[in-house]
């Protein structure tokens, strides 16, 4: 290879590296602070809502609380044990709770209910409450990882500034923040998402140039040391410096993570344009005064019933004698496989197609109850239901049947990109040393990763200072 080659892929290694140092070792020193900065956010207390078994012997039907309720409709209801048995119901003018025994009203019920809700999460029976407020939107501090809206948002008076966002329909926990967590949130939206700039095709057309940049640095350096070696220039030590000793042997241990993070971090930003086409479902309202189920007929015990819909029909999707039930609101009638005929009119109409030509292509119907795999915990919603289809996309749409929520949708395509992402941005694949291991030696590759680029653009400064030197002295 002629010397003019190399001297050609060094000439670019250092302009391109020069124009991409800022973005490179601000994602540097961002995932490596990511995993250490995520060691300080707070833990929740508990990750679920211990729900106990209430007799249904003299619990009311919904139609026994019309009488003096000025709702006509409701577009949510759930039946749950709050210190005692009572409804949430949710319509057009608002929410309320409902003595299901007595039907009486609980005054400040939803606000009382997410207080609980964020003093269980939080394991903080004492400190004082400062607000609570609902929440219809992600934020700079609720961000759209966190899934679940609308939300409460519970403001506690302690040291650390905790905030509470817990859902009051179903009763989950969707994120605790403090101010370090904020603050953590804040620096790493910044500097590694750059959600500075406002407009998303913008930030992200800026962000694959920076990250194909970054790549043709690590290819460009991993080539010329490869070319170098041949010539047997490689380890003339003394007509370097220590600074370029330094970059080089850095430049040598990254430069293969160089190139993974960024090829896998523009394929990310990629597949985010990439989605997958659904439909939006309309929202469903039954009238409460058709609801006349009897609860006794459905067992001795019921832990918790959320109001569905089925076929256009209200359903009850009712926990009662340890067992899950489709029981119908008004005739009490049970639903054969209810779980899986609601989870598949909910994958068809999401798709946007007729039930049964899509039900023609579902060759699976699965219960998912753990992270894991495609499904991470990135999609927050559990337990969910996933409809596998054999399109040539091979799809599979996960529903929550409880809320009618589509969790996710995931093609080959995404089945790809995770691959990527998880094994070449996070390093899954040294999860057998423990997470704590992993996210050390990602960390260190990271910061690797920064500092050769910060010693390349010292170098490049000392070069160029140098050239000016000599033009004066002419």
């Amino acid at each position: 290879m002629p010397a003019k080659t190399i001297a050609w892929l060094l000439r670019w290694h250092m302009r391109i590296g020069m124009v991409v140092s800022v973005a490179i070792i601000g994602w540097g020193l961002s995932g490596m602070a990511h995993p250490i900065l995520a060691n300080f956010n707070p833990r929740p207390a508990a990750m679920s809502l211990p729900l106990e078994d209430f007799p249904t012997a003299r619990l009311r039907s919904p139609v026994e609380l019309v009488e003096g309720l000025e709702l006509g409709v409701v577009s949510a209801l759930r039946l749950v044990n709050w210190q005692r048995p009572v409804y949430r119901l949710e319509s057009v003018a608002g929410v309320q709770w409902r003595d299901a025994i007595t039907g009486e009203e609980i005054a400040n019920g939803e606000r009382d209910y997410a207080i609980m809700l964020a003093r269980h999460y939080l394991g903080d029976s004492d400190s004082a409450v400062i607000s609570v407020s609902r929440q219809h939107h992600f934020d700079g501090e609720y961000v759209f990882i966190n899934r679940l809206l609308p939300v409460w948002k519970v403001v506690f008076q302690r040291d650390d500034g905790a905030r509470v966002y817990v859902d009051t329909e179903s009763g989950r926990l969707a994120a605790i923040v403090n101010d370090n967590k904020a603050l953590a949130t804040a620096f790493f939206r910044n500097v590694h998402s750059w959600v500075f700039i406002r407009n998303e095709a913008l930030r992200h057309g800026l962000m694959l140039c920076f990250l194909a940049g970054g790549a043709l640095v690590g290819i460009a350096g991993i080539v010329q040391y490869s070319l170098l070696r041949r010539r047997g220039r490689a380890g003339r030590e003394g007509r370097s410096t220590p600074m370029k000793n330094w970059h080089r042997r850095l430049g040598i241990v990254v430069s293969l993570s160089v190139v993974t993070f960024t090829v896998s971090g523009s394929w990310h930003l990629l597949q985010k344009h990439n989605g997958a086409q659904v439909v939006g479902v309309e929202p469903w309202a039954f009238p409460l005064a058709s609801m006349q189920i009897d609860w006794l007929q459905t067992g001795a015990s019921v832990t918790q019933a959320e109001l569905v819909s089925v076929g256009g029909q209200p359903y009850f999707r009712v926990w009662a004698d340890r067992t899950l039930r489709y029981v119908h609101a008004g005739t009490g009638v049970e639903l054969e496989v209810g779980e899986e005929r609601h989870a598949l009119e909910l994958a068809a109409a999401y798709a946007g197609e007729p039930a049964d030509a899509f039900a023609a292509e579902v060759v699976g119907v699965r219960t998912v109850n753990e992270f894991g795999g495609e499904y991470g915990f990135v999609n927050k919603r559990l337990p969910v239901i996933a409809v596998d289809r054999s399109d040539p996309a091979a799809t599979s749409y996960y529903v929550e049947p409880r809320s009618g929520a589509l969790a996710a949708v995931v093609r080959n395509s995404d089945r790809a990109e995770g691959w990527s992402f998880a094994w070449l941005h996070k390093w899954h694949f040294l999860d057998g040393l423990g997470k704590t291991t992993r996210d050390t030696v990602a960390a260190v590759f990271a910061l690797g990763i920064a500092l050769t680029f910060a010693l390349g653009v010292a170098l490049y400064g000392r070069r160029i200072s140098r050239r000016r030197g000599q033009v004066q002295r002419r």
